[in-house]
Formats: C-alpha cells, sequence, structure tokens
C-alpha cells in the first residue's frame, strides 16, 4: 500500500469532516429545540467520533494530521456562512435547506471514505480493531437520515 497517498487521502477526508462537525454545530444552534437539532447534535457527535479514528489511522500509517487543511476547512466553513439568502440578519428555511444538502453531500463522501478504507486497508494488521464497514453504514444511515430531512426542510422553505 502507497502509505503517503493514503495520508493525504485521509488528511483531505479529515478537512472535510472538520468543516462538516462545524457547520452541524452552526445548523444545530439554529434548530436548537427542535427533533432536527436533536438529529443534528447526534450527527456531530458521531462524526466527531469517526474524525478521531481517521486520525488514528493516520497514525498508524505513519502520518500526522495536516493543521493547514484543517484550518483551510474551518475557514471555509466560516467564509460559506456569508451567502445571501432570503433574509440577510437572521437564519431562514432556505439557510437550512443548503446546509443540510452540504451535510448530506459530507455524509456521502464519508461513506466513500470508509468504503474505500474497508477495501485498501481492511486487511492490513496495522488497522486490526477498526471495523471500517461498521462507519461506511453509520454514515450511510446519516446520509439516509440527512436526506428525508432534506426533503422535510425544501418543502417547508418552498411552500
Amino acid at each position: 500500500m502507497n502509505d503517503t497517498r493514503l495520508i493525504i487521502y485521509l488528511n483531505d477526508h479529515l478537512a472535510l469532516m472538520v468543516g462538516e462537525i462545524e457547520l452541524a454545530d452552526r445548523c444545530e444552534s439554529s434548530n436548537r429545540g427542535t427533533p432536527l437539532g436533536e438529529f443534528l447534535h447526534r450527527l456531530g457527535v458521531e462524526i466527531e467520533a469517526q474524525k478521531s479514528i481517521v486520525s488514528d489511522v493516520i497514525r498508524r500509517a505513519g502520518g500526522s494530521e495536516s493543521t493547514i487543511k484543517k484550518g483551510a476547512a474551518w475557514f471555509a466553513e466560516k467564509l460559506g456562512r456569508f451567502k445571501l439568502n432570503d433574509s440577510v440578519l437572521t437564519y431562514s428555511d432556505l439557510s437550512r435547506v443548503i446546509e443540510l444538502e452540504a451535510l448530506s453531500a459530507a455524509a456521502q463522501e464519508r461513506v466513500a471514505l470508509w468504503d474505500t478504507l474497508n477495501a485498501v486497508a481492511g486487511g492490513d494488521g496495522r488497522f486490526t480493531g477498526i471495523t471500517f464497514s461498521f462507519f461506511r453504514d453509520q454514515s450511510q444511515q446519516q446520509f439516509e437520515e440527512l436526506g428525508t430531512r432534506r426533503r422535510y426542510a425544501a418543502t417547508q422553505a418552498f411552500s
């Protein structure tokens, strides 16, 4: 296995998770006290746990986390807040739809990450004890739930 490429790949996904967690937290705070807010809280906790596993895989592969990539993802999420929706100063139904779409896309990327790791690293002794398929299935379930919630949010926003 080409560890250099694996570490680059993992750092790209780790950075994506940083942005995803920031977005889930922001969306949760805007939907606090609702079933969506509760789901987003749980989602953030589960992504944080997956992020820890990716960090562990990077270390086991002999690499280190890229603070530059993680910082860029954090900054990109903050920059993404400055988009014009139908309400400049308050949270809008359209904001919710856009955020859930972005979270759905990120969840789909995590499905691909865990599927790839299962295929290329599943039999590597350095990663013993990590069940990549569990995280793939968890991410797939999150993707599906995000889709359901996104569709509901869209009907609310465009009605």
